[in-house]
């Protein structure tokens, strides 16, 4: 037989199948032949008879062994109570030093990558803040800039020349209307652009 021949089987790993009656005639018989050359092969076909015996051995000599009645919950209860010895308190001591010193070195890094990102998201907050407080006073000094103009014009007109007021307040309604509706298009066109 040739030595590629050998280590193909040898490589194969045919004891197990073989002790247990798994392989067909022709493979049985290769490997029987193989077993006649090869040292590592018989050892250990030796090694896993003996393995087989011995595991025969212990099943058929096992008895029943009696179990108390709730022994499931016996030895969860153990389980989970014998777990509290297992680490001392320096080891808790050095784990916990580990996770903090690794979360602050964690923080820090998301710290550094996020410092600029916060200083922008900052900036924008105060240039739309300080946005909406210039829209306002503009809007507040428009509106009384507006109320004054119209005042002015419907004062002089019809209270000197009809000498009643309610014309006058029915056109400072009107005024007002207008103006406040020309101020609001006037700020989103401008907020468009």
């Amino acid at each position: 037989m040739s030595t590629t021949a050998i280590e193909k089987i040898c490589d194969q790993n045919l004891v197990g199948s073989y002790v247990d009656g798994e392989l067909d005639a022709d493979l049985t018989r290769l490997f029987e032949e193989h077993l006649e050359s090869c040292e590592d092969c018989r050892f250990e076909l030796r090694a896993h008879r003996l393995f087989v015996c011995e595991l025969d051995a212990a099943m058929s000599n096992s008895g029943d062994i009696p179990v108390p009645r709730d022994f499931s919950r016996i030895i969860a209860m153990r389980a989970t109570t014998d777990m509290r010895g297992v680490r001392t308190r320096s080891e808790h001591r050095k784990a916990l030093t580990i996770c903090i010193i690794l979360a602050l070195g964690g923080f820090a890094l998301l710290g550094a990558t996020a410092l600029n990102g916060v200083f922008k998201l900052a900036e924008k907050f105060v240039k739309t803040v300080f946005g909406l407080a210039a829209f306002v006073a503009t809007a507040v000094y428009d509106i009384a800039a507006g109320l004054v103009v119209i005042l002015k014009v419907v004062s002089r007109r019809f209270i000197i020349e009809t000498g009643s007021l309610w014309p006058m307040l029915v056109l400072l309604a009107f005024g007002v209307l207008i103006l406040s509706r020309l101020i609001s298009q006037y700020h989103r066109s401008g907020a468009t652009e």
